[in-house]
Protein backbone atom coordinates (compact mmCIF):
# COMPACT_ATOMS: atom_id res chain seq x y z
CA UNK A 1 0.00 0.00 0.00
CA UNK A 2 1.68 3.54 -0.89
CA UNK A 3 2.19 4.91 2.29
CA UNK A 4 1.39 8.78 0.66
CA UNK A 5 -1.59 7.46 -0.60
CA UNK A 6 -2.54 6.76 3.28
CA UNK A 7 -1.20 9.71 4.62
CA UNK A 8 -3.19 12.14 1.91
CA UNK A 9 -6.57 10.32 3.01
CA UNK A 10 -5.91 10.79 6.86
CA UNK A 11 -5.01 14.18 6.16
CA UNK A 12 -7.99 14.61 5.11
CA UNK A 13 -10.03 12.64 7.56
CA UNK A 14 -8.17 14.75 10.08
CA UNK A 15 -9.20 17.87 8.50
CA UNK A 16 -12.70 16.80 8.51
CA UNK A 17 -13.03 15.75 11.96
CA UNK A 18 -11.36 19.71 12.77
CA UNK A 19 -14.37 21.23 11.36
CA UNK A 20 -16.57 22.66 13.45
CA UNK A 21 -19.68 21.82 11.77
CA UNK A 22 -18.59 18.13 11.45
CA UNK A 23 -17.89 17.46 14.76
CA UNK A 24 -21.46 18.55 15.75
CA UNK A 25 -22.96 16.62 12.48
CA UNK A 26 -21.17 13.38 14.20
CA UNK A 27 -21.94 14.00 17.84
CA UNK A 28 -25.85 14.32 16.61
CA UNK A 29 -25.76 11.02 14.85
CA UNK A 30 -23.75 9.59 17.83
CA UNK A 31 -26.96 10.88 20.36
CA UNK A 32 -29.43 10.10 18.28
CA UNK A 33 -28.13 6.51 17.67
CA UNK A 34 -27.49 6.09 20.99
CA UNK A 35 -23.81 4.70 19.82
CA UNK A 36 -20.39 4.90 21.10
CA UNK A 37 -17.70 4.58 18.64
CA UNK A 38 -13.89 5.67 18.19
CA UNK A 39 -12.15 6.50 14.74
CA UNK A 40 -8.62 5.93 14.10
CA UNK A 41 -6.23 6.48 11.19
CA UNK A 42 -3.42 3.84 10.19
CA UNK A 43 -0.95 6.68 10.64
CA UNK A 44 -1.83 8.80 13.33
CA UNK A 45 -4.07 6.76 15.88
CA UNK A 46 -7.41 7.57 17.57
CA UNK A 47 -8.75 10.83 15.97
CA UNK A 48 -11.81 10.70 17.70
CA UNK A 49 -13.42 8.95 21.02
CA UNK A 50 -11.53 6.11 22.78
CA UNK A 51 -10.32 3.50 21.22
CA UNK A 52 -11.75 -0.29 23.05
CA UNK A 53 -12.28 -3.59 22.56
CA UNK A 54 -15.18 -3.73 20.00
CA UNK A 55 -17.57 -6.30 17.98
CA UNK A 56 -17.25 -4.12 14.87
CA UNK A 57 -14.28 -2.51 12.96
CA UNK A 58 -15.09 -0.70 9.74
CA UNK A 59 -12.40 -0.06 7.25
CA UNK A 60 -12.49 3.24 5.74
CA UNK A 61 -10.94 2.30 1.97
CA UNK A 62 -10.99 4.86 -1.04
CA UNK A 63 -9.61 3.53 -4.14
CA UNK A 64 -8.31 0.16 -1.92
CA UNK A 65 -6.20 2.56 0.08
CA UNK A 66 -7.09 2.04 3.52
CA UNK A 67 -6.09 4.70 6.16
CA UNK A 68 -8.88 4.47 8.56
CA UNK A 69 -11.05 2.82 10.78
CA UNK A 70 -14.67 3.24 12.56
CA UNK A 71 -14.89 0.63 15.81
CA UNK A 72 -17.92 -0.08 18.18
CA UNK A 73 -19.75 -2.26 19.85
CA UNK A 74 -22.97 -1.99 17.39
CA UNK A 75 -23.94 -2.83 13.93
CA UNK A 76 -25.24 1.23 13.63
CA UNK A 77 -21.64 2.11 13.26
CA UNK A 78 -21.62 1.63 9.58
CA UNK A 79 -23.66 4.47 9.12
CA UNK A 80 -21.07 6.57 11.05
CA UNK A 81 -18.83 4.83 8.65
CA UNK A 82 -20.64 5.68 5.44
CA UNK A 83 -20.83 9.52 6.83
CA UNK A 84 -17.18 9.57 7.04
CA UNK A 85 -16.56 8.24 3.81
CA UNK A 86 -19.45 10.71 2.20
CA UNK A 87 -17.25 13.59 3.62
CA UNK A 88 -13.59 12.07 2.65
CA UNK A 89 -15.29 11.53 -1.39
CA UNK A 90 -16.28 14.60 -1.02
CA UNK A 91 -12.84 16.34 0.11
CA UNK A 92 -11.56 14.52 -2.49
CA UNK A 93 -13.52 15.62 -5.36
CA UNK A 94 -13.16 19.31 -4.07
CA UNK A 95 -9.35 18.99 -4.58
CA UNK A 96 -9.53 16.93 -7.80
CA UNK A 97 -11.55 19.53 -9.61
CA UNK A 98 -9.22 22.43 -7.92
CA UNK A 99 -6.48 20.78 -9.65
CA UNK A 100 -8.06 20.40 -12.81
CA UNK A 101 -8.86 24.28 -12.36
CA UNK A 102 -5.49 24.45 -11.87
CA UNK A 103 -4.44 22.97 -14.87
CA UNK A 104 -6.75 24.59 -17.18
CA UNK A 105 -5.91 28.17 -15.86
CA UNK A 106 -2.59 28.01 -15.14
CA UNK A 107 -0.34 28.74 -18.01
CA UNK A 108 -2.75 31.38 -19.30
CA UNK A 109 -2.34 33.09 -15.88
CA UNK A 110 1.30 32.34 -15.35
CA UNK A 111 1.90 33.95 -18.62
CA UNK A 112 -0.45 37.45 -17.99
CA UNK A 113 0.93 37.61 -14.32
CA UNK A 114 4.55 37.39 -15.23
CA UNK A 115 3.57 39.66 -18.10
CA UNK A 116 2.53 42.51 -15.44
CA UNK A 117 5.54 42.11 -12.98
CA UNK A 118 7.76 42.06 -15.95
CA UNK A 119 6.27 45.36 -17.17
CA UNK A 120 6.73 46.98 -13.86
CA UNK A 121 11.18 46.97 -13.95
CA UNK A 122 13.66 47.75 -16.04
CA UNK A 123 16.54 46.40 -14.31
CA UNK A 124 18.42 43.62 -15.91
CA UNK A 125 19.27 41.64 -12.76
CA UNK A 126 15.47 42.17 -11.23
CA UNK A 127 13.80 40.40 -14.59
CA UNK A 128 16.70 38.00 -14.39
CA UNK A 129 15.60 36.86 -10.58
CA UNK A 130 11.89 37.16 -11.69
CA UNK A 131 12.16 35.06 -14.30
CA UNK A 132 13.74 31.67 -12.66
CA UNK A 133 11.65 32.72 -9.53
CA UNK A 134 8.49 32.14 -11.62
CA UNK A 135 10.36 29.05 -13.74
CA UNK A 136 11.47 27.45 -10.53
CA UNK A 137 7.82 27.50 -8.75
CA UNK A 138 6.13 26.24 -12.01
CA UNK A 139 8.79 23.60 -12.92
CA UNK A 140 10.60 21.55 -10.26
CA UNK A 141 13.93 22.50 -9.99
CA UNK A 142 16.94 22.72 -7.49
CA UNK A 143 19.25 25.05 -9.64
CA UNK A 144 18.84 27.70 -12.51
CA UNK A 145 20.58 29.98 -14.01
CA UNK A 146 19.86 33.18 -16.48
CA UNK A 147 22.73 33.84 -18.87
CA UNK A 148 23.59 37.27 -20.87
CA UNK A 149 26.05 37.40 -24.06
CA UNK A 150 27.61 40.69 -23.85
CA UNK A 151 28.81 41.84 -27.32
CA UNK A 152 31.16 44.47 -25.65
CA UNK A 153 33.44 42.03 -24.29
CA UNK A 154 32.35 38.86 -26.36
CA UNK A 155 31.70 36.88 -22.92
CA UNK A 156 28.64 35.44 -21.62
CA UNK A 157 27.68 35.98 -18.29
CA UNK A 158 25.81 35.77 -15.20
CA UNK A 159 22.62 37.99 -14.59
CA UNK A 160 20.98 35.55 -11.66
CA UNK A 161 21.39 32.04 -10.26
CA UNK A 162 20.02 29.82 -7.40
CA UNK A 163 20.88 26.23 -6.60
CA UNK A 164 24.32 25.83 -4.83
CA UNK A 165 26.96 25.46 -6.93
CA UNK A 166 30.38 26.77 -5.75
CA UNK A 167 32.42 26.28 -9.04
CA UNK A 168 29.94 28.35 -10.68
CA UNK A 169 31.84 31.59 -12.25
CA UNK A 170 34.60 28.97 -12.51
CA UNK A 171 32.08 26.95 -14.76
CA UNK A 172 30.21 29.62 -16.75
CA UNK A 173 34.01 30.63 -17.43
CA UNK A 174 35.10 27.35 -18.77
CA UNK A 175 32.00 26.94 -20.74
CA UNK A 176 32.12 30.25 -22.14
CA UNK A 177 32.46 29.16 -25.72
CA UNK A 178 29.81 26.14 -25.90
CA UNK A 179 27.06 28.54 -23.91
CA UNK A 180 27.91 31.39 -26.98
CA UNK A 181 27.35 28.56 -29.16
CA UNK A 182 24.18 27.66 -27.90
CA UNK A 183 22.93 31.28 -27.67
CA UNK A 184 23.81 31.57 -31.21
CA UNK A 185 21.81 28.60 -32.09
CA UNK A 186 18.56 29.95 -30.34
CA UNK A 187 16.98 26.87 -29.73
CA UNK A 188 15.39 25.18 -26.59
CA UNK A 189 15.94 21.89 -25.54
CA UNK A 190 15.89 18.78 -23.03
CA UNK A 191 19.61 17.63 -22.04
CA UNK A 192 20.16 13.64 -22.56
CA UNK A 193 21.83 12.29 -19.57
CA UNK A 194 25.18 11.12 -21.11
CA UNK A 195 25.58 14.55 -22.08
CA UNK A 196 25.39 15.94 -18.86
CA UNK A 197 27.02 13.58 -17.23
CA UNK A 198 29.98 13.62 -19.96
CA UNK A 199 30.61 17.31 -18.99
CA UNK A 200 32.22 17.83 -15.42
CA UNK A 201 30.82 21.74 -15.50
CA UNK A 202 27.54 19.54 -14.72
CA UNK A 203 28.47 17.28 -12.34
CA UNK A 204 25.90 18.86 -9.96
CA UNK A 205 23.19 18.09 -11.82
CA UNK A 206 21.23 14.89 -12.98
CA UNK A 207 18.82 16.68 -15.46
CA UNK A 208 18.57 19.75 -17.44
CA UNK A 209 16.91 22.19 -20.24
CA UNK A 210 17.63 25.56 -21.43
CA UNK A 211 15.56 28.03 -23.50
CA UNK A 212 17.08 31.37 -25.23
CA UNK A 213 15.52 34.64 -24.52
CA UNK A 214 15.33 35.27 -28.29
CA UNK A 215 13.75 38.49 -29.58
CA UNK A 216 13.09 38.28 -33.16
CA UNK A 217 15.95 36.97 -35.40
CA UNK A 218 18.11 38.28 -32.27
CA UNK A 219 19.76 36.21 -29.57
CA UNK A 220 20.49 37.57 -26.41
CA UNK A 221 21.36 35.41 -23.90
CA UNK A 222 19.17 31.61 -22.59
CA UNK A 223 17.90 30.80 -19.38
CA UNK A 224 19.02 27.03 -17.77
CA UNK A 225 17.19 24.42 -14.88
CA UNK A 226 18.78 21.91 -13.79
CA UNK A 227 17.82 19.19 -11.02
CA UNK A 228 20.28 17.24 -8.71
CA UNK A 229 18.19 14.25 -8.60
CA UNK A 230 16.55 12.54 -12.14
CA UNK A 231 13.62 13.80 -13.15
CA UNK A 232 12.23 13.50 -16.94
CA UNK A 233 11.35 17.65 -17.81
CA UNK A 234 8.23 17.10 -20.08
CA UNK A 235 7.50 18.83 -23.17
CA UNK A 236 4.92 21.08 -21.48
CA UNK A 237 7.84 22.39 -19.06
CA UNK A 238 10.34 23.32 -21.77
CA UNK A 239 7.73 24.94 -23.46
CA UNK A 240 6.70 26.82 -20.11
CA UNK A 241 10.39 27.70 -19.52
CA UNK A 242 10.75 29.03 -23.50
CA UNK A 243 7.67 31.36 -22.77
CA UNK A 244 8.98 32.66 -19.37
CA UNK A 245 12.06 33.23 -21.44
CA UNK A 246 10.70 34.91 -24.58
CA UNK A 247 8.64 36.83 -22.09
CA UNK A 248 12.05 37.91 -20.05
CA UNK A 249 13.94 38.61 -23.62
CA UNK A 250 11.60 41.42 -24.45
CA UNK A 251 11.68 42.80 -20.78
CA UNK A 252 15.62 42.78 -21.12
CA UNK A 253 15.98 44.37 -24.69
CA UNK A 254 13.52 47.19 -23.23
CA UNK A 255 15.72 47.26 -20.17
CA UNK A 256 18.95 47.77 -22.35
CA UNK A 257 17.66 50.44 -24.33
CA UNK A 258 16.13 52.33 -21.26
CA UNK A 259 20.17 52.14 -19.88
CA UNK A 260 20.70 53.83 -23.39
CA UNK A 261 18.33 56.58 -23.17
CA UNK A 262 19.16 57.13 -19.64
CA UNK A 263 21.29 60.22 -19.67
CA UNK A 264 18.35 62.10 -21.61
CA UNK A 265 15.72 60.76 -18.83
CA UNK A 266 18.02 61.67 -16.19
CA UNK A 267 18.17 65.55 -17.30
CA UNK A 268 14.87 65.34 -17.99
CA UNK A 269 13.69 63.97 -14.59
CA UNK A 270 16.88 66.50 -12.84
CA UNK A 271 14.89 69.75 -14.59
CA UNK A 272 11.65 68.41 -13.04
CA UNK A 273 13.10 67.77 -9.69
CA UNK A 274 14.61 71.01 -10.02
CA UNK A 275 11.09 72.72 -10.35
CA UNK A 276 9.88 70.79 -7.67
CA UNK A 277 12.38 71.57 -5.19
CA UNK A 278 11.74 75.21 -5.65
CA UNK A 279 7.86 74.84 -5.24
CA UNK A 280 8.99 72.64 -1.80
CA UNK A 281 9.93 76.00 -0.26
CA UNK A 282 6.73 77.24 -0.42
CA UNK A 283 4.67 76.03 2.61
CA UNK A 284 0.95 75.47 2.26
CA UNK A 285 -1.28 78.04 3.81
CA UNK A 286 -3.73 75.62 5.30
CA UNK A 287 -0.70 74.06 7.12
CA UNK A 288 0.34 77.48 8.95
CA UNK A 289 -3.31 77.29 9.69
CA UNK A 290 -3.11 73.55 11.00
CA UNK A 291 -0.50 75.82 13.39
CA UNK A 292 -2.94 78.40 14.90
CA UNK A 293 -0.87 80.94 12.89
CA UNK A 294 -2.54 82.93 10.28
CA UNK A 295 0.44 84.36 8.48
CA UNK A 296 3.80 82.54 7.50
CA UNK A 297 5.89 85.31 9.01
CA UNK A 298 4.24 84.04 12.48
CA UNK A 299 5.45 80.70 12.68
CA UNK A 300 8.35 80.50 14.31
CA UNK A 301 11.28 77.38 14.76
CA UNK A 302 9.86 74.51 17.30
CA UNK A 303 6.34 75.37 16.63
CA UNK A 304 3.98 72.10 16.45
CA UNK A 305 0.96 70.43 16.73
CA UNK A 306 -0.32 66.93 16.62
CA UNK A 307 -3.62 65.90 15.00
CA UNK A 308 -5.45 63.28 13.68
CA UNK A 309 -5.61 63.42 9.92
CA UNK A 310 -6.53 61.78 6.79
CA UNK A 311 -3.06 60.95 4.66
CA UNK A 312 -3.57 60.91 0.78
CA UNK A 313 -1.35 59.73 -1.88
CA UNK A 314 -1.75 60.25 -5.30
CA UNK A 315 0.13 59.27 -8.10
CA UNK A 316 0.50 59.19 -12.21
CA UNK A 317 0.08 56.09 -13.62
CA UNK A 318 3.32 55.10 -16.00
CA UNK A 319 4.62 58.80 -15.80
CA UNK A 320 7.97 57.65 -16.93
CA UNK A 321 6.56 56.55 -20.17
CA UNK A 322 4.99 59.61 -20.55
CA UNK A 323 7.79 62.22 -19.68
CA UNK A 324 10.31 59.89 -22.05
CA UNK A 325 8.18 61.28 -25.09
CA UNK A 326 8.23 64.86 -24.01
CA UNK A 327 10.94 67.72 -23.66
CA UNK A 328 11.53 69.62 -20.08
CA UNK A 329 9.17 72.19 -20.67
CA UNK A 330 6.62 70.36 -21.86
CA UNK A 331 7.16 68.02 -19.00
CA UNK A 332 6.19 70.61 -16.75
CA UNK A 333 3.30 71.56 -18.48
CA UNK A 334 2.08 68.82 -18.82
CA UNK A 335 2.39 68.24 -14.83
CA UNK A 336 1.27 71.74 -14.19
CA UNK A 337 -1.87 71.12 -16.21
CA UNK A 338 -2.64 67.72 -13.79
CA UNK A 339 -1.86 69.89 -10.80
CA UNK A 340 -4.22 72.55 -11.50
CA UNK A 341 -7.20 69.93 -12.23
CA UNK A 342 -6.57 68.45 -8.73
CA UNK A 343 -5.80 71.04 -6.47
CA UNK A 344 -8.91 72.87 -6.22
CA UNK A 345 -10.60 69.48 -5.99
CA UNK A 346 -8.37 68.75 -2.42
CA UNK A 347 -9.52 72.50 -1.40
CA UNK A 348 -12.89 72.08 -2.24
CA UNK A 349 -13.16 68.91 -0.36
CA UNK A 350 -11.23 71.06 2.89
CA UNK A 351 -7.69 69.46 2.33
CA UNK A 352 -4.18 70.53 1.06
CA UNK A 353 -1.65 69.46 -1.09
CA UNK A 354 1.23 68.95 1.16
CA UNK A 355 4.09 68.03 -1.15
CA UNK A 356 4.12 67.62 -4.70
CA UNK A 357 6.39 64.54 -5.58
CA UNK A 358 7.08 65.18 -9.38
CA UNK A 359 5.11 62.13 -10.34
CA UNK A 360 1.67 62.74 -8.05
CA UNK A 361 1.26 64.83 -4.37
CA UNK A 362 0.42 64.08 -0.79
CA UNK A 363 -2.42 65.75 0.38
CA UNK A 364 -3.56 66.39 4.15
CA UNK A 365 -7.74 66.47 5.11
CA UNK A 366 -7.83 67.60 8.60
CA UNK A 367 -11.38 67.19 9.15
CA UNK A 368 -11.20 62.93 8.06
CA UNK A 369 -11.90 60.35 5.63
CA UNK A 370 -14.87 61.48 4.24
CA UNK A 371 -13.88 64.59 2.45
CA UNK A 372 -10.73 63.03 1.60
CA UNK A 373 -13.20 60.20 -0.42
CA UNK A 374 -14.86 62.62 -1.94
CA UNK A 375 -11.75 63.73 -3.20
CA UNK A 376 -10.75 60.92 -4.55
CA UNK A 377 -13.88 60.38 -6.32
CA UNK A 378 -14.08 63.50 -7.83
CA UNK A 379 -10.73 63.62 -8.74
CA UNK A 380 -11.29 60.54 -11.03
CA UNK A 381 -14.15 61.51 -12.13
CA UNK A 382 -12.62 65.12 -13.64
CA UNK A 383 -9.93 62.80 -15.24
CA UNK A 384 -12.43 60.58 -16.97
CA UNK A 385 -13.53 64.08 -18.55
CA UNK A 386 -10.05 65.34 -19.35
CA UNK A 387 -9.08 62.02 -20.95
CA UNK A 388 -11.80 62.39 -23.21
CA UNK A 389 -10.48 65.66 -24.75
CA UNK A 390 -6.81 63.48 -24.42
CA UNK A 391 -8.41 61.29 -27.15
CA UNK A 392 -9.82 63.67 -29.21
CA UNK A 393 -6.44 65.37 -29.68
CA UNK A 394 -4.56 61.96 -29.92
CA UNK A 395 -2.93 62.06 -26.74
CA UNK A 396 -2.67 58.58 -24.80
CA UNK A 397 -5.03 58.98 -21.24
CA UNK A 398 -3.99 59.45 -18.01
CA UNK A 399 -4.65 57.19 -14.79
CA UNK A 400 -4.01 57.92 -11.31
CA UNK A 401 -3.74 55.37 -8.18
CA UNK A 402 -4.91 56.84 -4.52
CA UNK A 403 -4.05 55.06 -1.33
CA UNK A 404 -5.39 56.89 2.11
CA UNK A 405 -4.75 56.01 5.65
CA UNK A 406 -5.97 57.75 8.63
CA UNK A 407 -4.27 58.33 12.07
CA UNK A 408 -2.46 60.78 14.00
CA UNK A 409 0.69 62.57 12.82
CA UNK A 410 3.01 65.93 14.37
CA UNK A 411 2.77 69.21 12.07
CA UNK A 412 5.51 71.69 12.83
CA UNK A 413 8.49 73.73 11.63
CA UNK A 414 12.08 72.36 12.33
CA UNK A 415 15.02 73.59 10.76
CA UNK A 416 17.68 76.19 11.82
CA UNK A 417 17.97 79.69 12.57
CA UNK A 418 18.74 80.48 8.61
CA UNK A 419 16.55 77.70 7.12
CA UNK A 420 12.68 77.00 8.24
CA UNK A 421 10.68 74.51 6.51
CA UNK A 422 7.32 72.82 6.99
CA UNK A 423 7.29 69.12 8.63
CA UNK A 424 5.37 66.11 9.42
CA UNK A 425 6.37 63.80 10.77
CA UNK A 426 4.11 60.32 11.24
CA UNK A 427 4.35 56.74 10.63
CA UNK A 428 0.48 56.99 9.12
CA UNK A 429 2.24 59.26 6.10
CA UNK A 430 4.48 55.95 5.36
CA UNK A 431 1.27 53.99 5.43
CA UNK A 432 -0.41 56.24 3.28
CA UNK A 433 2.56 55.99 0.68
CA UNK A 434 2.48 51.82 1.28
CA UNK A 435 -1.17 51.67 0.51
CA UNK A 436 -0.89 54.11 -2.90
CA UNK A 437 2.06 51.55 -3.59
CA UNK A 438 -0.19 48.54 -3.15
CA UNK A 439 -3.50 50.28 -5.61
CA UNK A 440 -1.16 49.00 -8.28
CA UNK A 441 -0.62 45.68 -6.98
CA UNK A 442 -4.31 45.69 -6.80
CA UNK A 443 -4.92 47.60 -9.73
CA UNK A 444 -7.18 49.56 -8.02
CA UNK A 445 -8.15 53.38 -8.15
CA UNK A 446 -8.90 54.53 -4.99
CA UNK A 447 -7.70 51.78 -2.17
CA UNK A 448 -8.24 52.73 1.94
CA UNK A 449 -7.35 51.29 4.98
CA UNK A 450 -9.88 50.02 7.83
CA UNK A 451 -8.74 53.33 9.70
CA UNK A 452 -10.08 55.67 6.80
CA UNK A 453 -13.51 53.51 6.27
CA UNK A 454 -13.82 53.30 10.35
CA UNK A 455 -13.17 57.12 10.34
CA UNK A 456 -16.26 58.20 7.51
CA UNK A 457 -19.31 59.76 8.61
CA UNK A 458 -21.17 58.12 6.11
CA UNK A 459 -19.53 55.31 4.73
CA UNK A 460 -23.46 54.70 2.86
CA UNK A 461 -22.19 57.65 0.49
CA UNK A 462 -19.71 55.21 -1.21
CA UNK A 463 -19.35 51.56 -2.51
CA UNK A 464 -16.41 49.40 -1.21
CA UNK A 465 -14.99 46.04 -1.72
CA UNK A 466 -13.16 44.28 0.75
CA UNK A 467 -9.35 43.29 -0.02
CA UNK A 468 -8.32 41.21 2.69
CA UNK A 469 -5.10 41.79 5.06
CA UNK A 470 -1.80 42.99 3.68
CA UNK A 471 1.54 43.14 5.61
CA UNK A 472 3.11 45.80 4.16
CA UNK A 473 7.11 46.54 4.07
CA UNK A 474 8.62 47.65 7.30
CA UNK A 475 5.39 46.74 9.74
CA UNK A 476 4.10 44.00 11.55
CA UNK A 477 0.64 44.32 12.04
CA UNK A 478 -1.56 43.76 8.96
CA UNK A 479 -3.62 46.17 7.56
CA UNK A 480 -6.99 45.55 6.09
CA UNK A 481 -7.81 46.81 2.72
CA UNK A 482 -10.77 48.22 0.86
CA UNK A 483 -11.18 49.19 -2.97
CA UNK A 484 -13.64 52.34 -3.32
CA UNK A 485 -15.34 51.60 -6.13
CA UNK A 486 -16.86 55.20 -7.13
CA UNK A 487 -13.66 56.09 -8.37
CA UNK A 488 -13.79 53.62 -11.70
CA UNK A 489 -15.36 54.56 -14.79
CA UNK A 490 -18.79 54.11 -15.50
CA UNK A 491 -18.77 50.73 -17.15
CA UNK A 492 -15.77 49.43 -14.74
CA UNK A 493 -17.79 50.80 -11.84
CA UNK A 494 -21.19 49.47 -12.80
CA UNK A 495 -19.78 46.01 -13.37
CA UNK A 496 -18.11 45.91 -10.20
CA UNK A 497 -21.35 46.84 -8.26
CA UNK A 498 -23.68 43.88 -10.73
CA UNK A 499 -20.82 41.56 -9.52
CA UNK A 500 -20.35 42.95 -5.65
CA UNK A 501 -22.18 39.36 -4.53
CA UNK A 502 -19.95 37.17 -6.51
CA UNK A 503 -17.11 39.03 -5.61
CA UNK A 504 -17.53 38.80 -1.41
CA UNK A 505 -18.62 35.58 -2.16
CA UNK A 506 -15.06 34.52 -3.37
CA UNK A 507 -13.56 36.63 -0.80
CA UNK A 508 -15.28 34.21 1.66
CA UNK A 509 -14.59 30.90 -0.08
CA UNK A 510 -10.77 32.40 -0.14
CA UNK A 511 -10.45 33.13 3.40
CA UNK A 512 -12.42 29.88 4.43
CA UNK A 513 -9.37 27.99 2.08
CA UNK A 514 -11.61 26.98 -0.26
CA UNK A 515 -9.20 27.92 -3.23
CA UNK A 516 -10.24 26.06 -5.91
CA UNK A 517 -14.26 27.43 -5.60
CA UNK A 518 -13.03 30.50 -4.98
CA UNK A 519 -10.65 30.72 -8.49
CA UNK A 520 -13.93 29.67 -10.19
CA UNK A 521 -15.79 32.89 -8.70
CA UNK A 522 -13.74 34.84 -8.97
CA UNK A 523 -12.83 33.33 -12.95
CA UNK A 524 -16.92 34.08 -13.51
CA UNK A 525 -16.29 37.74 -12.79
CA UNK A 526 -13.17 38.30 -15.19
CA UNK A 527 -15.33 36.02 -17.90
CA UNK A 528 -17.88 39.22 -17.67
CA UNK A 529 -15.10 42.02 -17.65
CA UNK A 530 -11.70 41.20 -18.18
CA UNK A 531 -10.49 44.59 -16.89
CA UNK A 532 -11.31 43.92 -13.16
CA UNK A 533 -7.61 43.56 -12.36
CA UNK A 534 -8.71 42.83 -8.93
CA UNK A 535 -10.60 39.82 -9.53
CA UNK A 536 -7.68 38.38 -11.69
CA UNK A 537 -5.06 38.85 -9.01
CA UNK A 538 -7.59 37.44 -6.65
CA UNK A 539 -8.24 34.71 -9.13
CA UNK A 540 -4.70 34.07 -9.54
CA UNK A 541 -3.98 33.95 -5.94
CA UNK A 542 -6.47 31.62 -4.85
CA UNK A 543 -5.00 28.94 -7.92
CA UNK A 544 -1.60 29.11 -6.75
CA UNK A 545 -2.50 28.22 -3.36
CA UNK A 546 -4.93 25.37 -4.34
CA UNK A 547 -1.94 23.05 -4.30
CA UNK A 548 -0.35 24.42 -1.49
CA UNK A 549 -0.05 23.14 2.28
CA UNK A 550 -1.72 25.89 4.13
CA UNK A 551 -1.37 25.98 8.25
CA UNK A 552 -4.09 26.02 11.05
CA UNK A 553 -2.65 29.47 11.66
CA UNK A 554 -3.29 30.60 7.98
CA UNK A 555 -5.20 33.68 8.12
CA UNK A 556 -4.78 35.23 4.44
CA UNK A 557 -2.27 37.88 5.17
CA UNK A 558 -0.21 38.71 1.86
CA UNK A 559 3.28 40.24 2.96
CA UNK A 560 4.86 43.02 0.39
CA UNK A 561 8.35 42.87 0.31
CA UNK A 562 8.39 45.95 -1.79
CA UNK A 563 7.26 49.63 -1.32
Amino acid sequence: MDPKAVKYRSRILKNILKDARNIELLENLGQHLNLEFSISSMDSGVLWGEKKASDFSIELRENDVHFANVDSNQQHVQIIANLLMALVRKDLEKKKIGNEVLGLYREINMIYDFSERLSETIEEASIAEMALTEASQIIGSSHGLFLIYEPEIDKVVLLSAFGEDVDREKNIDNQNQVLKELIKRGTSSIVEYERIKGNPALRHLESMMYAPLKVKNNTLGMVILGHNQVKEFTAAELKLLTTIALQSAVAIESAQLYQKGLRAAKEREEAITSIHKVSQKFVPNEFIKSLGKDKITEVSLGDLVEKEVTVMFVDIRDFTAISEKLKPKDNFLFINSFNKRMGPIIRKNEGFIMQYLGDGFMALFPNGAQNALRAAVEMNAELEQHNIERVENNKAPVKIGIGMQNGNLIMGITGDIERLDAAIISDTVNTASRIEGLSKHFGTNILISDSCLENLTDPEEFNFRFLGPVRVKGKQKPIQLYECINGDEQVLQKHKLDTLGTFNEGMRLYFNKEFAMAAVTFQQIIKQNPDDHTARLLLNRSAHLITKEIGDDWKGVESMTNK
